[in-house]
């Protein structure tokens, strides 16, 4: 059975480990964004078994869930999400996927409800189409009518589809709209316009640090929803690298809890935002590490490369070189300790890269979580000051 990112996120554990513990054990955790599926032209699969495990090794207890791309229709796959989901005992969350190429989405969604589904999935790329899609302003109109979320795909691959999407959100203020993988595609345009629409969110499925800090720093917290993108990635290394971000950019604890999961029930309950003070704003991240810039630019590519099926050897060895210091040492202080812990993760990429090559979880998961720590050089130090607040 493949569990994403099993059993090479064992690497992440303690790393994790050490910033779960900020949140009590009954956490709500919710994966805003996760997939089943068996016939993506993309060739990535997953069953139900798999994504609960993949859960379970996350912590996390509940997850929303969608098929990935159909080339012969959503209506078949539709079902066998609905009927994963009933048969998950309440841990998954199902969403109806929609293809406005298919002709009136409405019939579909309608049915899709009345069967258990609790809002929609629209993915412009696999898809081929733009948000101006009549049969886009359609559906959203019909979720604003029944106080249910659309989540978006907001990745790579697609054109910028911000100004339609604020547009949306703007006309139909009801309605959820969920910009997935960190809306990298428009996140420069979308997020300040985020903190003035309630109806506006984004998920963190997404794995390069520069842009969750990005995420992070300038949208109010009360818009972000925790998610991997199972089986695509891996849950740990996506509760790794929300936690550590949000920490890096000093956010409390109350807004850490509403992102694991507070904030997805409440779109899921037709609910607005709960008020968690506002973005921490340009400024936050103004101490830059420039070591930990190098490193993470390197490994990042070397991630990228191993995910995508190509050769990540040059970047690893480059991302390693970077953590030396001029004069042979590894810097003083904290920043010597995490150097070599980064080091030790990009030695083992290279390591798993000689033993499984082309095999993406075993090979990338390193350097992620090398650009990850690189890219968060504070997040321990301001977990262990929440955690001293909180005994006191």
């Amino acid at each position: 059975m493949a569990v994403p990112g099993a059993p090479y996120d064992d690497l992440l554990i303690e790393h994790l480990d050490a910033v779960r513990r900020l949140l009590p054990d009954d956490a709500a955790w919710i994966d805003a964004h996760t997939h089943t599926g068996f016939n993506d032209p993309d060739g990535v699969t997953g069953s139900r078994d798999e994504l609960l495990e993949g859960l379970d090794r996350a912590g996390v207890g509940r997850a929303i869930v969608f098929t990935t791309a159909e080339p012969d229709g959503y209506p078949p796959a539709n079902d066998r999400v609905l009927a994963e989901a009933a048969g998950a005992g309440g841990r998954l969350v199902p969403l109806a996927r929609i293809d406005p190429n298919a002709g009136d989405p409405l019939p579909e969604a309608r049915r899709c409800l009345e069967a258990g589904a609790r809002g929609f999935k629209l993915h412009p790329r696999s898809d081929a189409f733009v948000l101006s899609h009549p049969s886009v302003a359609a559906l959203v109109a019909f979720a604003e009518e029944r106080r249910v979320p659309v989540l978006v795909h907001a990745g790579r691959g697609i054109p910028a589809l911000g100004e339609d999407l604020v547009t949306l959100a703007r006309r139909h203020p009801g309605a959820g709209l969920i910009l997935a993988h960190a809306g990298i595609s428009d996140l420069g345009l979308v997020g300040p316009a985020a903190n003035e629409l309630p109806n506006l969110y984004f998920d963190t499925s997404w794995w390069q640090v520069s842009d969750l800090l990005a995420l992070f720093e300038t949208v109010d917290p009360s818009r972000i929803l925790f998610a991997s993108d199972m089986p695509y990635g891996s849950g740990r290394f996506a509760a790794l690298a929300f936690l550590r971000c949000a920490l890096e950019v000093g956010l409390g604890l109350d807004a850490i809890a509403a992102i694991a999961g507070g904030n997805a029930e409440r779109v899921l309950a037709g609910e607005p935002p709960a008020d968690l003070g506002g973005p921490p704003g340009r400024g936050a991240l103004s101490t830059r590490w420039l070591a930990g810039e190098r490193i993470l630019a390197h490994a990042a590519v070397a991630a990228y490369a191993a995910f995508r099926g190509g050769d990540p050897s040059e970047p690893l060895a480059l991302a390693r070189l970077a953590c030396q210091t001029p004069t042979g040492g590894t810097g003083a202080g904290h920043e010597e300790e995490l150097l070599a812990t980064i080091d030790e993760l990009l030695a083992h990429g290279q390591e798993q890269l000689e033993r499984h090559p082309g095999e993406r979880f075993a090979v990338s998961i390193a350097p992620l979580a090398a650009q990850l720590l690189a890219g968060t050089p504070r997040a321990g130090a301001r977990a262990a000051e929440l955690l001293a607040m909180r005994s006191v």
